[in-house]
């Protein structure tokens, strides 16, 4: 185990005994999270954007939306979210979102 702050998702981790450093994805959950990349559907109110699939888990998602097409996402908002190109990636697409954190979003399964 090592202290991490907020912000980092990678870091350099050298081993204490052989001196050798790797690179790892940090994952701050006691749940198992699955590295997921690629353009997904998000459904919000009528309308329907493309963002980045970061990452996916049995409770949840994390994604990226484009600042450009103007998407506003508050905390509390239900969102749905569909994939193209394996359509059973969300077999239960609806969402409701956790976090934001700039154009980073965190969404959780809807039980």
């Amino acid at each position: 185990m090592i202290g991490v702050g907020a912000g980092p998702r990678r870091r350099t981790i050298r081993c204490q005994k052989c001196g050798e450093k790797t690179v790892g994805v940090l994952n701050r959950r006691q749940m198992d999270r699955t590295n997921q990349g690629g353009r997904v559907v998000l459904l919000m109110g009528g309308n329907q954007y493309e963002v980045d699939l970061f990452d996916i888990s049995p409770r949840g998602v994390g994604f990226e939306v484009d600042g450009r097409f103007g998407v506003k996402i508050e905390v509390g908002r239900d969102i749905e979210l569909r994939c193209s190109w394996n359509p059973l990636l969300f077999k239960q697409g609806r969402y409701i979102v956790k976090s934001v954190r700039g154009q980073r979003v965190g969404a959780e399964r809807r039980g």
